[in-house]
């Protein structure tokens, strides 16, 4: 087995002494064009710079209570990554250190998928809005990311969940019959693969990187999320979704087929590790050579990348029980620790 790329997006791992993280004083909000709240007339720029509009239809003045949940993790999602593309193209744009080479389509792409974010979090909260549900205001943010090369890296990986989780939100929709919103969030499904083969064909793959993306879930994108990017206490609503406690690994060879782990807690008795991949059934792994130091378990996971053909976005997670497992609801159901991300070619 080879990987070309291995990214945890565990905070352990990405809060590393050497690495800077981008603060919100890069992006603060209001932005200067007013966003999350522009007027009319710089929504007009944000939509010129985004290459299209918000949708004119009307929103739904009735959601479900699972619907407006769903719209409020959207939102919530959306506004990190303006944040995200904001500061990162703050940081080429005054040659930050380690920013200093990005060629013009990139920077160009960036600007655009920077004021679609802008539009996907504007239509997020318009829905709510409309359906008299409270919308969702920034929080303040941290990325943990030292360099261009860093911030495509993992602008690769947080793009796979949102795809991820987006898939969950068609599913929830279906379940309470808010179908309206299906062919919305189906666009924005495409919108952000695009993204996502952008991202990776910088890195010379190729664009498509297999044919059944990976599934996720809310618990899994709002606990990236608190890990990784979101200031502690700065949210001004709290979303009523589980946040896990952080799981960490690194391999000590590329070509190694064993992945050292490591989370928070006192015993590994009755836990498993499951990887997510694709649109295949939950991939449940004992947990081997277990040991606890530091309030830490530290153990062995097997990834059998080539007999499972485990390529792209995998998802891992620490669950109780070892299944099996029917679906991605069942893992996160179950789930106490992750998620971790394995990009693979």
């Amino acid at each position: 087995m080879r990987f070309t790329q291995i990214l945890a997006l565990a905070s352990a791992v990405l809060a590393s002494p050497i690495s800077r993280r981008w603060t919100q004083e890069q992006a603060k909000f209001p932005l200067t064009n007013g966003f999350p709240h522009p007027k009319a007339d710089a929504v007009s720029a944000i939509e010129a710079q985004a290459q299209g509009t918000i949708p004119d239809i009307v929103f739904p003045t009735s959601i479900s209570d699972k619907t407006a949940l769903v719209f409020s993790l959207i939102a919530t999602n959306e506004l990190a990554e303006v944040a995200y593309f904001t500061s990162l193209l703050y940081n080429i744009s005054t040659k930050q250190s380690g920013y200093e080479h990005c060629d013009q389509q990139l920077f160009d792409s960036l600007v655009a998928i920077q004021a679609q974010e802008e539009i996907h979090a504007l239509g997020a909260n318009g829905i709510l809005k409309a359906a008299g549900r409270p919308v969702i205001e920034p929080c303040k943010y941290t990325f943990p990311v030292n360099n261009l090369e860093e911030a495509i890296q993992f602008a690769t990986s947080f793009t796979d969940l949102v795809l991820g989780t987006l898939q969950t939100a068609l599913t929830a929709f279906g379940a309470d019959g808010d179908t309206e919103f299906l062919q919305l969030i189906g666009s924005v499904i495409g919108s952000e693969g695009e993204q996502e083969g952008l991202f990776r064909s910088t890195f010379g793959k190729i664009a498509s990187e297999k044919p059944f993306l990976t599934v996720g879930g809310p618990v899994f994108a709002a606990s990236a999320l608190v890990q990784n990017v979101i200031v502690p206490g700065s949210c001004p609503t709290q979303l009523p979704i589980p946040v896990l406690a952080p799981l960490t690994f690194s391999t000590a060879k590329t070509e190694t087929q064993i992945l050292h782990f490591s989370f928070p807690g006192n015993s590994s008795e009755g836990l498993s590790l499951v990887y997510l991949s694709g649109q295949n059934k939950p991939i449940v792994e004992p947990i081997t050579k277990s040991t606890i130091a530091n309030g830490k378990i530290l153990f062995d996971g097997t990834f059998q990348q080539q007999a499972q053909n485990l390529n792209g976005f995998t998802l891992a997670a620490i669950v109780k029980g070892s299944g099996p497992f029917t679906n991605a609801s069942d893992v996160a159901n179950a789930a106490v620790a992750g998620p971790a991300f394995i990009q693979v070619n």
